[in-house]
């Protein structure tokens, strides 16, 4: 009966620590998704250049008029078309999923976006990050923008 009630405390404290594991993987993550967010307001590209793969892609997926476009951009591209002193882009995570396996993660970000402070689309982020030697960077971005829907 000893043998068994250790053996279950073992199982419990195993269980306990790979979930502990988990979740401060899921926080880093999402640290990671807010830090986008974050360099995309303030357009500073160091910060972008420490969370992005340079090889990572950016797709876009944007629906106006019945008419479907798709867009893919290197990072080292894209990043150019947001450093605009002019506006200022604002985006907000309305809520997130994070699926997690070995090196290879994946966060499901609905937002909300406006550019200097009006409203401009909805969406879904899909981030694709990658556990490297420095930690989780982001490899993808496929976003969807939804210009027929308004903010919660």
């Amino acid at each position: 009966m000893k043998k068994l009630f250790l053996f279950i405390l073992l199982a419990i404290s195993i269980n306990s620590f790979a979930q502990n594991k988990h979740n401060q993987e899921e926080k880093e993550i999402l640290l990671k998704v807010q830090q986008f967010f974050d360099a995309l307001e303030t357009q500073d590209t160091i910060l972008f250049k420490s969370i992005l793969l340079p090889e990572g892609q950016m797709w876009s997926i944007s629906e106006k008029e019945n008419s479907v476009k798709y867009s893919m951009s290197q990072f080292r591209d894209r990043l150019k078309t947001f450093i605009n002193p002019a506006r200022v882009i604002q985006e907000k995570m309305l809520s997130s999923e994070i699926k997690i396996h070995k090196q290879i993660a994946m966060a499901w970000v609905p937002y909300t976006l406006n550019i200097s402070s009006k409203f401009s689309h909805t969406g879904v982020d899909v981030f694709t990050l990658l556990k490297t030697n420095e930690g989780w960077k982001i490899s993808t971005i496929a976003f969807t923008m939804d210009y027929g829907s308004s903010p919660e």
